[in-house]
């Protein structure tokens, strides 16, 4: 894992390094910048395939070309044992250095090559190129400004440049009030701010993008030919994943740990990594409460399989004091939708204890969007389809979210309709800009990887490959193919009862704890602080509005920069929020839902 950054055409060598500081938490290993030809580039590493024997950036002087690259090529033994034959010279082992020979043997096809998580940037010349993994599992941002390209593998990294606009984007706050996460592919919560979309390349020469989609998710199917065989595809199955996580485990000589939850796919996860090591593996489980559903379903696994189990037990204290970290980090506004909010801080405390230990484990991400793991979305289409517009009900009629409603829930109602759009949706940005988002950023806070095997491309491919019938066959069933693959190894363990039992997912883990916060937070934030809030249409609670500031204040308010020691208490009683919106009343006094900023602005400095 690593931190990229950089500015194309321009050369600023104390601007970059400002940029790559906001971000170091990323590459603990190692931090370098540069000046290439007429740009700036930075780049901070964490070392886990080895030492990293190259430097990065890395440049080739002779053909002009330079290297940004943060993730993991998990074929890159492949891909060098190809260039060899091609008269390649390497001079180190690393995934990194196969990169810009198989990009000067391919071009921008070189990204179809690649197995893996990554983010990629190349500086050819007169030209530079953005690429994001299939799933976009590495995040990428960019912000054109005429000749200049500014980019990096978070946001805070671009607002640590002087000339890049802080401001929301008033499209994206309408899709986060409505799924609980960025449903476009490009947007972010910042008006200025694109990301690089999953599966995509951008290019830029200094006058215009343009975007390459070299991987597209297929679509969602129901068997009608009765083609497939549902008994060779569950051994297909079987198959693939002893494979791939006996790839994974080879990959890089070094402890792996593993999130457990006591679900099916955790579950899996750790048999497949104790059955293929032959010695004990670590798993962690974070809880609340010894009543807590998921913690006694991980101890079990955790007794059967014999694996060295960490338990952290997490206070509504621990919640409230990560929460500002959380939110710096994460870089969006968490809001109620398709998904808990709860989920995401839960990983985040986890991660921090596993971060002591490891520098990657093992998650389960992508086993849900990929094999039908949602209970109600999945078995109950027309129930999420009027939970949904329920909470599109107070957009103005000419958002654009109604659009994209309207698209996914056509009318008359059809539940399988429904049900197929649901699994296309939920694969890409509800994948890639709310969990893997997620994931993504709370393991790099603390300057680990988090790798998820479920989305290598074998396993996703194959997935992606089998009919809706496979996975939810009707209303009573989820995830019916990964269940029936693991029914061996769930039998041999005497683990049968996983099968069945309901599923909680990480929100669990705070389940106890969250609303003790929520009571804190509505005793801080008077109810007069939600209605007169300058945002106050994309609110519902005071827990959302606490989630609101602090993303506006750390975001765009201080522009990507952290306070150590920073108190969501004082926050609020010392009225440290009241002045940072505004230079935003102007801008959005027009706009939606707040008819009057201004007004309740002032009402609310009275009020609260």
């Amino acid at each position: 894992m690593c931190g990229i950054c950089g500015i194309y055409n321009e050369k600023n060598l104390k601007a970059v390094t400002t940029m790559l500081e906001s971000i170091r938490h990323r590459g603990p290993d190692s931090f370098s910048t540069t000046l290439f030809e007429s740009h700036s580039l930075g780049e901070c590493g964490l070392n886990i395939v080895s030492n990293k024997e190259d430097t990065l950036p890395l440049i080739d002087s002779k053909n002009r070309i330079a290297l940004l690259f943060n993730g993991e090529i998990y074929n890159y033994q492949e891909i060098k044992n190809e260039l060899l034959k091609d008269g390649c010279v390497f001079t180190s082992n690393t995934d990194s250095e196969v990169i810009i020979p198989l990009y000067r043997k391919y071009k921008k096809d070189f990204v179809k090559h690649l197995k893996g998580m990554f983010a990629i940037a190349i500086i050819d010349q007169d030209q530079i190129l953005l690429a994001r993994d299939k799933f976009g599992i590495k995040p990428l941002y960019y912000y054109q400004a005429d000749e200049r390209l500014v980019f990096g593998s978070e946001m805070k990294a671009l607002l640590r440049h002087p000339d890049v606009p802080a401001k929301p984007d008033i499209d994206a706050l309408e899709e986060l009030t409505v799924f609980g996460y960025v449903f476009s592919e490009e947007l972010t919560p910042l008006k200025a701010i694109r990301q690089v979309p999953a599966g995509t390349l951008i290019n830029f020469d200094g006058r215009n993008i343009s975007k390459q989609t070299y991987y597209r998710t297929p679509q969602a199917y129901y068997l009608n030919n009765g083609k497939k065989d549902y008994r060779e595809s569950v051994s297909q199955l079987t198959d693939i994943l002893f494979k791939t996580f006996t790839a994974f485990h080879r990959h890089g000589n070094y402890e792996k740990g593993i999130y457990l939850s006591g679900g099916l796919d955790s579950t899996l996860m750790a048999i497949l990594s104790h059955e293929i090591l032959g010695k004990p593996i670590k798993t962690y489980t974070l809880y609340d409460s010894e009543e807590a559903p998921d913690f006694n379903y991980a101890r079990k696994v955790s007794r059967v399989i014999g694996s060295e189990h960490h338990e952290f037990f997490v206070t509504a204290s621990d919640y409230l004091n990560e929460l500002p970290s959380f939110i710096y980090h994460y870089e969006n506004i968490m809001a109620g939708g398709v998904f808990d909010i709860q989920g995401a801080l839960a990983f985040q405390i986890l991660s921090k204890h596993i971060s002591q230990h490891h520098k990657v484990a093992f998650t389960g991400e992508g086993a849900d969007e990929l094999f039908g793991g949602y209970y109600w979305i999945y078995t109950h289409p027309l129930g999420f389809s009027d939970r949904i517009r329920q909470r599109a009900s107070g957009l103005p009629k000419d958002s654009k979210v109604r659009i994209i409603i309207d698209e996914l829930f056509t009318y008359p109602e059809n539940e399988k309709a429904y049900r197929k759009n649901l699994f296309d949706i939920l694969v890409k940005t509800g994948l890639s800009n709310y969990h893997l988002w997620s994931v993504d950023r709370s393991c790099s806070s603390f300057g680990f990887e988090a790798r998820p095997p479920y989305l290598y491309d074998d396993i996703a491919e194959f997935a992606l490959s089998l009919p809706i019938d496979f996975k939810v066959p009707d209303k009573t069933m989820t995830k019916k193919i990964l269940k029936d693959a693991a029914l061996p190894l769930l039998k041999k363990y005497d683990l049968l009862e996983i099968v069945d039992r309901k599923k909680y997912g990480m929100p669990a883990a705070l389940g106890r704890v969250a609303p003790q916060v929520v009571n804190i937070i509505n005793n801080l934030l008077p109810a007069e602080c939600i209605s007169n809030h300058p945002f106050a249409g994309y609110m519902k609670s005071a827990m959302d509005v606490l989630m609101f500031d602090l993303f506006y204040y750390f975001m765009i308010h201080k522009r990507g920069q952290f306070e150590p020691g920073f108190s969501i208490s004082d926050f609020y009683k010392e009225r440290i929020y009241e002045n940072m919106y505004d230079q935003q009343i102007s801008t959005h006094s027009g706009r939606h839902f707040s008819q009057n900023l201004l007004v309740g602005k002032r009402a609310c400095r009275k009020r609260c």
